[in-house]
């Protein structure tokens, strides 16, 4: 006897078909990771229909774990135990067979139970006349179902294969394509969604999509569909020259195409390009950065709001900074302008000061004091109490250079001194009119 063969009604096979009876999901031992349960086709010597056998995964890298009612190969090969002392060998598995060509599921339930076909002789002559065979169904039993845990989904469909390509399909819509910039000429029931764009045909593309579900009764049993930015639950697209069909989510782009970052759209979102497309798109480092880099410029857009958080420091470089859309009105630099009005105030006040002691010479006499002089210190005092107030005219939150490349030496030497005193400016002595005040941004 060969240990190496199974023997099924007499015979020895190397491979021989099984029916899944159940799949072990629950274990906790190491050595039972991925074991089902099964039991040969139509048998009827050792291993007869009702002997229950138990396989092992055959790749343990790459593998397919079959449900119950599908039909999976079987062979023998070694255990954990076998040595040249002596044979040990025990039952493998491959992945489903095809039976239905349906990625979704392969399931022939009942396919060992057998039923009588209760046609009489006179019906089945007739049928046989009428070219009307016993069918499959005919014979088993239409009650056994698949894994009644199993969803069973009626919107999955293949993806359409182009020639040359490589696919990995998943049961619920879900696939790795790897393809290539398609052969116009040949027909498909499925046109590609990409085009030949800055490449040529037998440029490669990558598409990783997962939810390439159809709405319901679009289509037919098994018949093909084709990935979509627009439609696919989510996907990657990495592309070779090809141009890639989709709609963005947001037209709203006066700056993007008026700073001229729209060689996009000059090409149809053709080129060497990696798109990502879903209803939510996150990134998030949890150690270190996310950086982007970018040779001709960098546009977002959206229908709603653009956000930006730091907890530390927001910072934005450039030539020329817009807020607003081709913006032409300079923003004031506030420390300076503080400086500056603190120093029209002091000047203001020294003036009001000696209106209050201004004399003029009489024909007996110098003059006295106006008899409006009380006015002229209200005025005084309303100044100092603007005076007092202008630290809340300057941000301590948003912060200006004059030009582009930084603070200039000056400006970074004074910000500095700023925040060693806990940002109070100091008026120059040549700006002071009394040489007494502060202008405290606390």
């Amino acid at each position: 006897m060969n240990f190496q063969k199974i023997i099924l009604n007499a015979q020895e096979y190397e491979w021989a078909p099984a029916e899944v009876v159940s799949v072990d999901y629950e274990t906790i031992q190491p050595s039972r990771l991925y074991i089902i349960q099964c039991k040969f086709l139509n048998s009827d010597s050792s291993a007869s229909p009702s002997d229950i056998i138990q396989a092992r995964a055959l790749n343990a890298n790459i593998k397919q774990i079959p449900i119950k009612g599908e039909i999976v190969f079987v062979c023998k090969a070694p255990t954990a135990y076998h040595s040249g002392a002596g044979y040990g060998r025990e039952y493998y598995y491959t992945s489903p067979i095809s039976i239905q060509s349906s990625v979704h599921h392969n399931g022939l339930p009942g396919a060992n139970t057998i039923v009588l076909d209760d046609r009489n002789n006179t019906q089945k002559s007739s049928d046989a006349q009428l070219g009307l065979t016993s069918k499959l169904t005919d014979k088993t039993n239409v009650k056994s179902t698949i894994d009644p845990t199993f969803p069973e989904r009626t919107d999955v469909f293949p993806i359409q294969p182009y020639s040359g390509d490589i696919i990995i399909e998943g049961r619920w819509g879900q696939s790795i394509r790897l393809g290539s910039t398609v052969d116009g000429r040949r027909r498909y029931q499925q046109s590609p969604s990409w085009g030949t764009g800055l490449g040529a045909t037998g440029n490669p593309i990558t598409i990783i999509s997962n939810g390439t579900n159809p709405k319901k009764n679009e289509k037919t049993y098994n018949q093909f569909h084709i990935e979509s930015p627009d439609n696919d639950d989510a996907s990657i697209w990495l592309t070779s020259g090809q141009t890639v069909k989709f709609t963005p989510a947001s037209k709203y782009t006066p700056s993007i195409f008026d700073k001229e970052i729209g060689l996009f759209r000059k090409n149809l979102f053709g080129g060497n390009q990696i798109i990502l497309a879903s209803d939510r798109i996150v990134l998030n480092a949890n150690k270190q950065e996310i950086v982007g880099f970018a040779k001709e410029g960098i546009g977002f857009a959206t229908e709603k709001t653009l956000a930006l958080n730091a907890k530390n420091i927001i910072e934005l470089e450039g030539g020329k900074i817009s807020l607003g859309f081709n913006a032409t009105s300079p923003i004031i630099l506030g420390d300076r302008l503080v400086e500056f009005l603190k120093s029209l105030m002091d000047i203001v006040i020294d003036m009001n000061k000696s209106i209050v002691k201004m004399t003029h010479p009489t024909g007996v006499g110098p003059s006295g004091t106006p008899t409006n002089s009380g006015d002229y210190v209200s005025y005084v005092n309303a100044l100092s109490r603007l005076t007092s107030s202008l630290p809340r005219l300057a941000s301590k939150f948003v912060f200006v250079n004059e030009y582009s490349g930084g603070a200039s030496s000056n400006d970074r030497n004074k910000f500095l001194e700023l925040k060693k005193n806990s940002f109070i400016v100091k008026v120059p002595e040549k700006q002071r009119g009394d040489k007494s005040g502060t202008v405290s941004f606390n």
